[in-house]
């Protein structure tokens, strides 16, 4: 239903407090609990693609150690299985931003770029970026704009304004999607996904990321990218 209204969505978005501008809250305005009562309302298959969301999206998920090729595998089979084409759009972009920053991550730690044909990213510029990997912006800035001031922070050693820059670039993209989706399913996606963010923001720690991180690099093979960056 593009834009249109189903009377239990209407109740659950008319009950949601506005999440406001960016981050503007230190705390989501609802609580997981509350969210969580809300959310009742879903159709069942509604609510599967929420949770498949979440499966795509949940960094923290990911066992340590994961072979990119084994996890992108994965990744592309839980994408596959949601119906809704706004929520696979969402997930889409969101870990577009994730390859990104793992990209910047990674060649500013020495490493070269990717062997063609390793599976080392997500989405529609993995090529791009691996042929460009000596550019300040691997070729993409006309795509992410905020990818010079992730650099600029990331060279800083700045990481929690890392986290903010690829937060605040999910957030827009998410209140793109949102345009014209009010009382429908996509409308409560789109919220879901801010209170994700909201959340992620509240719970942020610069010293728990940083050790994650970390882990992660000492886990991987050392060939490949890992796209499994928190964003």
């Amino acid at each position: 239903m593009m834009g249109g209204a189903h009377e239990p969505y209407v109740m659950l978005m008319a009950s949601l407090p506005a999440h406001g501008p960016f981050l503007s809250s230190e705390n989501p305005l609802i609580s997981a609990i509350r969210l969580e009562e809300r959310l009742r309302f879903l159709n069942p298959e509604d609510r599967a693609d929420l949770e498949r969301l979440g499966d795509a999206l949940a960094w923290s998920r990911i066992p340590l150690g994961t072979e990119d090729a084994t996890y992108l595998a994965t990744l592309v089979r839980v994408i596959q299985t949601v119906r809704n084409d706004c929520l696979r759009d969402m997930i889409r972009d969101r870990l577009e931003v994730r390859t990104l920053l793992a990209a910047l991550r990674r060649r500013m730690a020495g490493e070269d770029a990717p062997a063609a044909g390793t599976a080392w990213g997500y989405g529609r510029y993995t090529e791009t970026i691996r042929k460009n990997w000596s550019l300040p912006d691997f070729g993409v800035s006309h795509s992410f704009p905020w990818v010079s001031k992730a650099r600029e922070r990331l060279e800083a050693d700045d990481s929690a304004a890392v986290e903010r820059i690829a937060l605040k670039a999910a957030w827009d993209a998410t209140s793109r999607y949102a345009n014209g989706h009010f009382f429908d399913f996509e409308a409560v996606a789109c919220y879901v996904v801010k209170w994700y963010l909201a959340d992620h923001w509240a719970q942020y720690d610069v010293a728990a990321s940083t050790a994650r991180f970390s882990a992660l690099l000492d886990a991987a093979s050392g060939d490949a990218l890992d796209v499994r960056i928190p964003a």
